[in-house]
């Protein structure tokens, strides 16, 4: 039993051997043929074989059988080598030279047009309004941020409220439009007020001057166009918290905002809460019509409110279509000075200085809930964009 085992073991061993004697090594390096300095990552692939070059250019293949092989080297930027090698004993090293490859493209052209560019093409005078510049100048209401920008101003009701006014006109003679659906109820008085969140807003596009062949006849002054927020990328989430604080009117307040997007389906969300206090006037006392009112603690008295907005939208995007719900709900209530819708009643018993939060006649109080839907379709060459609201 002993010899039939080292038998077996002798055969197997002298087998092994055999076959280890007609196996070689190749080895070569790979250069860029204009300057010799190494070609790192080319590869060389035969039939079964295959090798990457090192960082100096060289590359070994193990255990190649006797014989003739054929190798393509190619490497990024050069074009591919063949080469045959005859592997047998005593091999010497290989050395491929690579050329560079000259690649001609065609003539590529890129047309586009910068905001700024075509904002210049249009007959009308506009003006792009980033987020960047509503986060740098934010004020108490959104008419109050755009109202740093030339030629728009406005009229202000209380500290909660504000009507836009362009180059000198306002109310019907000026159209706010949002996500392209025209933002009705500050028109018509001096009491309402613009009802819209400035928080979330990415891009404002304001046209100062005749605009009513494109949004109506409430145009003549110009347009407060708030643009439709941008599409979130696919499988993407952030979020945003805004703390807000003011000293003049005791401001408090927060604007919390979510978007989300999966592959085809998006949702974004905002809720935002403020409350704010009787704003401070430099004077103890105010002269109207004769009468002498003192001011406490230099407040003017019942102009402090408060507003709690709501929204979410709902898109959906895909090949040839793109559509977004979006539902809105701005609550707000703010007091008005007493004096500014006549003079105070002498025998009231309202006590307007009882505390610099509390709202009492006269006041404001406005819910503006809003639906809209901007969808559009494309074919081909063909756009329809379809708003509803």
């Amino acid at each position: 039993m002993f010899y039939k085992i080292l038998g077996i073991w002798l055969f197997f061993g002298l087998y092994s051997m055999a076959l280890a004697q007609n196996t070689y090594q190749i080895k070569g390096v790979v250069l860029h043929a204009k300057d010799l300095s190494p070609a790192q990552g080319a590869t060389i692939v035969s039939k079964n074989l295959y090798a990457v070059s090192m960082e100096d250019g060289a590359f070994t293949i193990n255990n190649v059988a006797e014989g003739t092989y054929s190798f393509t080297v190619s490497h990024i930027g050069c074009q591919p080598a063949t080469m045959s090698v005859a592997v047998q004993q005593n091999i010497k090293e290989i050395k491929v030279f690579l050329l560079e490859a000259a690649t001609k493209l065609e003539e590529v052209k890129v047309n586009g047009k910068t905001k700024n560019r075509e904002a210049k093409e249009v007959p009308i005078v506009t003006q792009n309004v980033t987020k960047e510049f509503l986060e740098q100048n934010r004020e108490n209401t959104l008419m109050q941020t755009l109202s740093k920008i030339a030629g728009v101003s406005t009229i202000n009701i209380g500290s909660g409220q504000s009507k836009p006014v362009i180059r000198g006109l306002g109310f019907n003679r000026v159209a706010v439009v949002q996500n392209g659906i025209k933002h009705e109820a500050q028109q018509w008085g001096n009491d309402h007020g613009l009802e819209i969140d400035q928080h979330g807003i990415e891009n404002i596009r304001i046209i100062k001057g005749p605009a009513s062949l494109l949004y109506g006849s409430d145009a003549i002054a110009g347009v407060v166009d708030i643009q439709p927020n941008n599409t979130p990328l696919p499988n993407s989430f952030n979020g945003e918290v805004n703390i807000l604080g003011e000293s003049n009117n005791d401001l408090l307040g927060v604007s919390t905002g979510i978007t989300a997007r999966k592959d085809k389906w998006y949702y974004r969300g905002r809720l935002t809460y403020r409350d704010y206090a009787d704003y401070k006037v430099p004077a103890d006392r105010i002269n109207y019509e004769n009468y002498i009112f003192e001011l406490h603690e230099n407040n003017l008295r019942n102009t402090a409110g408060y507003e709690a907005d709501a929204s979410l939208g709902i898109g959906f995007v895909s090949e040839g279509i793109k559509s977004e719900t979006v539902f809105s709900n701005v609550n707000a209530k703010n007091g008005f000075f007493a004096n500014a819708h006549g003079l105070e009643v002498r025998t009231s018993s309202i006590d307007y200085d009882s505390s610099n939060r509390d709202i009492d006649l006269p006041y404001h109080k406005v819910n503006h809930f809003k639906i809209t839907n901007n969808t559009v379709l494309s074919s081909g060459a063909h756009i329809l964009n379809i708003d509803l609201g």
